[in-house]
């Protein structure tokens, strides 16, 4: 019986297979070749750009120009050899000139990089620019809002930055990618070193927060549902989100509950305050408080 791995790895060819021969949309009239994106089939990261540059357009392989060749600097820098991700683009064929993909090319591109995804099941995903992060977040949602953040959507962690494309031209955008790939690699560590609410990993506990001194949630009342409330104050900036807190929070209240397996929860009601109980947006700098109703589901 073959293992995973190769199932997959045949899964990811039969899909570059088709990205190759691909006529959806126009820009298959002027590639040199289609880049289908390269990296395991059990790689747990996964990044994805705009499209194809001119070098990576003559070697069919993605993020081998100038920018790839940041890519794999940053990568080195938090100390994940690319070897282990996933690359790849969100459209498979160069644009003319470079230009930004329109939104047609996009959707038309878009099936190949969702089967890709069903067969990696990336545990993070990190977007690189603006026109993948509005493909795989939503159209509404823009680059400098969610940059630099977690989010938890679908069972998955994504991630948003800027392309290194783009800190090619601009050393402050530089400076603030090598500081996003630092958020990235705290990422990283807590999804590997919380995953297992029986066990967390030494050290993941203080990945989460900005501070020395970690609060964990308190139970206030249990009948029923669970009342919580955490001080969230001293929360690494990277999980001062909605969606990232509550993964967060869940993560914390299974690891309290080591002895019901196959226990889940659901969060009811989530609401974040300020010191004096009014309420704020997570990422507001006066958030201080986050209370909770959460539900244990499942169970033996």
């Amino acid at each position: 019986m073959a293992s995973p791995a190769v199932d997959g790895s045949e899964a990811l060819e039969r899909i570059a297979r088709e990205i190759r021969s691909c006529t959806r949309c126009p820009l298959h009239q002027q590639r040199t070749q289609a880049v289908p994106g390269e990296g395991p089939a059990d790689a747990p990261l996964l990044f994805v750009g705009e499209g194809p540059g001119a070098e990576e357009d003559v070697q069919g392989r993605p993020f081998v120009g100038a920018a790839g060749r940041l890519l794999d600097r940053l990568l080195g820098s938090i100390r994940i050899p690319r070897e282990r991700v996933f690359i790849t683009n969100t459209v498979r064929c160069r644009p003319p000139g470079n230009r930004e993909p329109h939104p047609d090319e996009v959707a038309a591109c878009l099936p190949y990089l969702v089967r890709q995804m069903s067969v990696l099941h990336p545990r993070v995903v990190c977007l690189l620019g603006a026109t993948a992060t509005r493909a795989l977040l939503g159209s509404d949602q823009k680059l400098n809002q969610v940059r630099g953040r977690a989010l938890r959507e679908a069972g998955r962690w994504w991630f948003a930055t800027y392309h290194p494309a783009a800190a090619l031209r601009s050393a402050s955008l530089a400076n603030a990618l090598q500081e996003d790939f630092r958020r990235l690699r705290r990422l990283v560590d807590v999804e590997w070193g919380t995953e297992d609410p029986a066990r967390w990993k030494p050290g993941a506990l203080h990945k989460i927060f900005a501070h020395p001194q970690p609060t964990e949630p308190v139970l206030l009342a249990e009948a029923g549902t669970l009342r919580i409330s955490w001080e969230v104050r001293g929360v690494h900036p990277v999980f001062r989100t909605e969606s990232a807190l509550a993964e967060l929070l869940r993560r914390f209240v299974l690891r309290q509950r080591p002895a019901e397996p196959g226990v889940g929860l659901e969060v009811l009601k989530l609401e974040t305050t300020d010191g004096s109980g009014r309420p704020v947006p997570p990422e507001n700098p006066d958030c201080a408080h986050l209370h909770a109703e959460v539900r244990l589901v499942g169970g033996a």
